[in-house]
């Protein structure tokens, strides 16, 4: 008796102990905040800034391999940003108006959240080649010139990126559609079956997980060389004696800089991804239908909203550390330079 009144007692106070962090009420606040009005105009304002972006970049010709990897970059960052829009109207589709009934926009909802999968990889091997090249530059820049061109540049970004795409379908490939009946809307909804997820979170882990390291060198390296170059030109320039060797060191420090920042950003707005994937790993509760269901989905919403954030912060990074980027824009706009 004493026995069962103990488990009793402890099985009471579990509750007390365990309790999902975010109630229902919170989540449906931050879903409101965040997939309703935070996320959509992100994915709208980005859209729009990506395609002057790929204007800017395209006018001021891609014959160079760092404008041609901002132009494509530009590209993938647009092609999240339009996946990602799909997917909050559809979600405002079937959440606000058809109260999860509709199950043509399901299927829309739930295809373009995987679909993500795509561009987000296609910009991580444009942000690494991107790195790695100016990482190159640092170390040999007499020879990177001639081997690593823009066309050659090209060719690893359409090679990694053929690679990555074949492992991914591979993966999606066996994806069927059925139908299952939800009594929550009652209503007959669609659901994805057959994904090879083992061979999906392996390549995806494996692959995001190595290129974020190879960016954090890169910007290490960087950031190092870029410290050394700007106190060798403070020792080396006296009065208004500028030689041509210190304005190339200047514009070169301008590409450097503005690969660190895109690269820090790009560190950051993807870190909460490596953190939700590792914390998945770690923690079985933490999924849609585990304990923690609500942390798992507004953790997902953030996610968004810091892959939003990545892809419409680089048009400040272009504007105020590259010369022909701002000139270009700014004669697009219509001003003059004086």
């Amino acid at each position: 008796m004493e026995l069962f009144n103990n488990e009793t007692a402890s099985h009471n106070a579990m509750p007390a102990i365990l309790h999902e962090p975010i109630s229902d009420e919170e989540l449906s606040y931050l879903s409101l905040v965040l997939k309703l009005i935070v996320n959509p105009a992100l994915e709208v304002l980005g859209i729009f800034a990506n395609f002057i972006n790929m204007a800017v970049f395209y006018k001021m010709g891609l014959s160079d391999g760092v404008t041609q990897n901002f132009f494509i970059l530009s590209m993938s960052d647009c092609l999240i940003l339009a996946i990602a829009l799909v997917n909050s109207i559809t979600y405002i589709l079937q959440e606000r108006i058809y109260a999860g009934k509709h199950p043509y926009v399901e299927i829309v909802h739930l295809a373009s959240f995987l679909a993500t999968t795509f561009p987000q990889t296609f910009s991580l091997i444009i942000t690494v080649v991107i790195a790695v090249v100016r990482c190159c530059c640092v170390a040999m820049p007499l020879r990177v010139k001639y081997l690593l061109t823009a066309g050659r540049q090209l060719a690893a970004i359409l090679v990694f990126s053929t690679g990555a795409l074949c492992m991914l379908m591979y993966a999606f490939a066996p994806l069927r559609v059925i139908y299952i009946h939800s009594e929550r809307v009652n209503s007959t909804l669609p659901m994805f079956i057959n994904l090879k997820w083992y061979a999906y979170t392996l390549f995806t882990n494996i692959f995001f997980n190595i290129g974020f390291v190879i960016v954090i060198i890169c910007v290490i390296i960087l950031t190092i060389s870029l410290n050394r170059s700007s106190k060798f030109r403070e020792t080396s320039t006296s009065g208004a004696d500028v030689t041509k060797q210190t304005k190339e060191g200047r514009k070169e420090a301008r590409v450097v800089k503005t690969v660190v920042f895109l690269c820090i950003i790009f560190i950051l707005c993807y870190l909460p991804t490596m953190i939700f994937s590792i914390f998945g790993h770690v923690e079985s509760e933490f999924s849609k239908t585990g304990f923690y269901r609500n942390a798992n989905i507004f953790f997902l919403m953030f996610l968004e909203f810091s892959l939003m954030v990545n892809a419409n912060v680089n048009i400040f990074v272009y504007y105020l550390y590259n010369s022909r980027y701002r000139t270009v824009f700014r004669s697009m706009c219509g001003v003059k330079e004086q």
